[in-house]
């Protein structure tokens, strides 16, 4: 799950000062006697853009560090930091600011782990500065996805560890209505520039907000900071009675009305934006997409080569499926014709590799191509008629439903599979089952603990299937895996879920780069594809680890990366090919998906543009990735020590992980 707010704030004070002290702080430190070396400037360039950064956003600053004291992090005033537009051309002013300060090292004399650093970072500000003259196509709003939707739940699990952290929560709460404002006045800006978000889109935040604040009395925040209230010790009953009776006040007083006056903007806003569809019809909407894909996956190719590897992808999850289900269909042969070559998987998946053995390539053309080809080449925006996408779909027969969808990238599967369970459909369970199997093929990780959570009825629509909560950099023993009741999620799909967000997914991760003791400032840099790629990368891993059904675990993993890969598709389709509503419903309910499901999958990209490529061409990446060293290594390849370098790497943009991991493996 990622966090709400921006960890970027940047202090205008603070740059003044590092800025005129990086650039030529070597020379002047040591004319006062104080010689230091490229090492230690760069060290303390990053330690201080960490501090400061973090001090500026209480929620993000308490969420990442457990003690920020150790961090030399002073913290002025409780704040949720500011999203208008004046605050968001400063951050890109910092960025500029920063991009000078970073050059100015030389960046052969930093450490190897250093060097990986100052590429993150670079590469995270010029991705940044690409997109300058773009900032009101940002949209912080959304039912699912948006900082709206979001907050209820950082707010829930807002660690108290002392009362300090009590008095912290609650102050947070008064300032809602600042935040919320400074969201409206954004709000506004791209509404007199023609860009405020669709009506439709506007309607579901509206009825999220709405949904959320309905019983103000019986507020999900204000029971849940009772339970928590109740559980610490070191209270009276006096204080636990008035911090209670605190933060039911402060949630009436300030959290309703904040979600009404968003509503009441919304409501005046809705109907100025100039486009009801996706973001290539607006003037720089194809700009923004690629800057917003680029950002979020961390793949850098042109959107057509990403879009090329998702058909390549699909086409032989499609071939896959159908030779594991027993299908023989002619209609195979278009659609390989459709994605190029691709080399289908057909044996069924081992323990100690499942994905897919092909490589989502790039499709090699030729001058000689026939015009049946070059026509299935140029149908980059499908006819709905055209059989040849058509053939990509598992047959409607097979298809059931498509569930609502949040910011997770889970879909309901296609295929009616068993679903029974040898662990009595027990999360803990079935956690501590992975966590044993992993070990032929993963390296070991830190002994932690994981509470596995239910996510509260009144957030249960609009939040994801399951979620894990990333813990403090300098906590990151105690883990949180939230599960959420409405999908029913049992055998098969509850256990592939939490190889998704535990083991060896989000959890495991997370807590095997803690242990290495990384620069802290590598963890408020955006690295979605990395974190969401691994995880599905090994949520396809987990389904040749069950144990029951062997056949419909094989078939079930192609169906889910199939139905992924769809979304992913429809996404680019939407936002940069220019899909509208009754193309996406038309195609959809041709292949058996309910009209209602259809829209609402449109509806959900439509509001959260890249949000599922993170998941699928991240996984895609580490699919090449893993395929590339095992051609370069031959023999000496091994699936753990392929694990260990990415891990090791951690969190960073394909190509610069591609560099140190093969540097890594000495390939």
């Amino acid at each position: 799950m990622s966090r709400s707010f921006p960890y970027f704030n940047f202090r205008k004070r603070f740059l003044l000062f590092l800025i005129a002290l990086l650039v030529v702080g070597c020379s002047v430190l040591h004319f006062l006697g104080f010689p230091l070396t490229q090492k230690k400037r760069f060290s303390d360039f990053t330690k201080e853009v960490f501090c400061s950064e973090l001090g500026g956003n209480t929620l993000n600053l308490h969420y990442t560090v457990a003690n920020p004291e150790n961090y030399g992090i002073q913290q002025e005033e409780v704040s949720l930091g500011s999203s208008d537009l004046q605050s968001r051309m400063l951050a890109l002013s910092a960025c500029e600011n920063y991009q000078t300060a970073l050059r100015a090292f030389d960046r052969n004399e930093l450490s190897a782990s250093q060097q990986l650093t100052y590429d993150i970072f670079l590469d995270y500000l010029d991705t940044e500065l690409t997109a300058s003259d773009l900032v009101l196509y940002d949209e912080p709003l959304g039912a699912s996805l948006g900082i709206q939707a979001q907050l209820p739940i950082l707010l829930a699990e807002y660690p108290l560890r002392t009362k300090g952290d009590i008095e912290d929560y609650l102050a947070l709460l008064t300032q809602l209505p600042n935040y919320f404002s400074s969201v409206i006045d954004f709000e506004q800006h791209k509404s007199t520039a023609g860009l405020f978000m669709s009506r439709a889109s506007a309607t579901a935040v509206i009825r999220q907000c709405s949904d959320f604040i309905k019983d103000p009395e019986n507020n999900y925040l204000i029971s849940v900071f009772e339970d928590k209230i109740d559980r610490f010790t070191n209270l009276t009953a006096d204080e636990k009675i008035a911090y209670c009776d605190r933060c039911k006040k402060s949630v009436l007083t300030y959290v309703i009305p904040a979600y009404q006056n968003l509503i009441d903007a919304l409501r005046s806003l809705i109907g100025t934006g100039k486009n009801e569809l996706g973001l290539s019809y607006l003037p720089k909407g194809k700009e923004y997409y690629e800057y917003l894909v680029h950002k979020t996956t961390g793949d850098k190719r042109p959107i057509e080569k990403i879009e090329e590897a998702i058909k390549q992808q699909m086409t032989a999850d499609f071939t896959a499926a159908q030779e594991l289900i027993g299908v023989v269909d002619s209609t195979i042969d278009e659609a390989e014709t459709w994605a190029g070559e691709s080399e289908p998987v057909t044996d069924e998946m081992e323990t100690s590799s499942n994905e897919t053995a092909s490589e989502a390539g790039e499709t090699q053309k030729t001058a000689n191509e026939s015009d049946a080809a070059k026509e299935s080449r140029l149908s980059a925006q499908p006819d709905i008629n055209n059989e040849w996408i058509a053939s990509l779909f598992l047959p409607s027969s097979s298809v059931s439903r498509l569930a609502p969808v949040s910011f997770s990238p889970r879909i309901s599967s296609t295929l009616e599979l068993p679903v029974s369970s040898s662990l009595d459909d027990d999360p803990v369970s079935m956690l501590k089952d992975l966590r044993q199997k992993i070990t032929q093929d993963f390296p070991d990780s830190p002994a932690v603990s994981c509470a596995v959570r239910q996510v509260h009825a009144s957030l249960q629509e609009y939040l994801s299937p399951a979620f894990y909560l990333t813990p403090a950099i300098d906590s990151y023993l105690d883990n949180v895996i939230y599960i959420n009741p409405a999908e029913h999620y049992q055998g098969l799909e509850l256990y592939t879920t939490l190889a998704h967000e535990g083991y060896p997914g989000h959890l495991y991760q997370s807590v095997y780069f803690q242990s290495l003791s990384p620069d802290p400032l590598r963890n408020i840099l955006g690295t979605g594809g990395y974190t969401e790629g691994w995880a599905t990368y090994v949520e396809m891993y987990s389904y040749g680890l069950w144990s029951q059904d062997t056949k419909t675990a094989a078939i079930a993993q192609k169906n889910r990366a199939f139905t992924l890969g769809l979304a992913s598709l429809l996404d680019i389709g939407i936002h940069y090919r220019g899909y509208s509503l009754e193309d996406v419903s038309a195609f959809l309910t041709q292949l058996g998906f309910r009209e209602d499901s259809a829209r609402a999958l449109y509806q959900n990209i439509l509001q959260s543009p890249g949000n599922y490529l993170q998941y699928y061409v991240g996984w895609l990446n580490f699919q090449s990735l893993r395929e590339k060293a095992k051609m370069e290594m031959g023999d000496a390849f091994t699936l753990k020590a392929f694990h260990e370098a990415v891990l090791k790497v951690g969190p960073a943009p394909f190509n610069i992980l591609e560099k140190y991991v093969m540097e890594e493996l000495d390939a």
